[in-house]
């Protein structure tokens, strides 16, 4: 893991308050570049010490609902127990398979998506819940 985080990310941080260096910023640059983008706090703290970033779990939940708080991670409507965070903070839909507790990002246009859920609602009649989140405006992202 790179020690340095990119100017982007330490602008980030400082417009939302937060410390722009050591371990809080490392924390979210390794969030960012997560290839798996729908976590759980214990996910995280288990990413972080692979990562060999030396933080105490209960100081990464900590930080984690504070990135989530101020918009730099996604907070997911989820039916776990554990809260999910979304690494990409920007606007976007999920599908979420309860069998599976699988979540999916979908990059895809209003229109896109409404054939999606008229497909889905048409192959699973009854077995489709949609959730949607609206978002605070010019506020914190909190899932999408």
């Amino acid at each position: 893991m790179p020690h340095a985080v990119d100017a982007v990310l330490q602008d980030e941080l400082r417009r939302a308050g937060l410390p722009c260096r050591g371990p809080t910023s490392r924390l979210l640059a390794l969030l960012r570049a997560s290839e798996e983008t729908h976590l759980t706090a214990p996910e995280i703290a288990e990413l972080a010490a692979e990562a060999g970033l030396a933080m105490p779990p209960a100081e990464i939940a900590r930080q984690v609902e504070a990135f989530a708080d101020h918009g730099l991670l996604g907070r997911l409507p989820t039916t776990t127990a554990e809260p999910v965070f979304d690494t990409q903070p920007e606007p976007h839909f999920h599908l979420i398979y309860e069998d599976t507790a699988r979540i999916v990002d979908l990059h895809v246009s209003p229109e896109t998506l409404l054939a999606m859920l008229r497909d889905a609602l048409a192959r699973r009649p009854g077995g489709v819940e949609v959730v949607v989140v609206m978002r605070r405006e010019n506020g914190p992202a909190t899932g999408g």
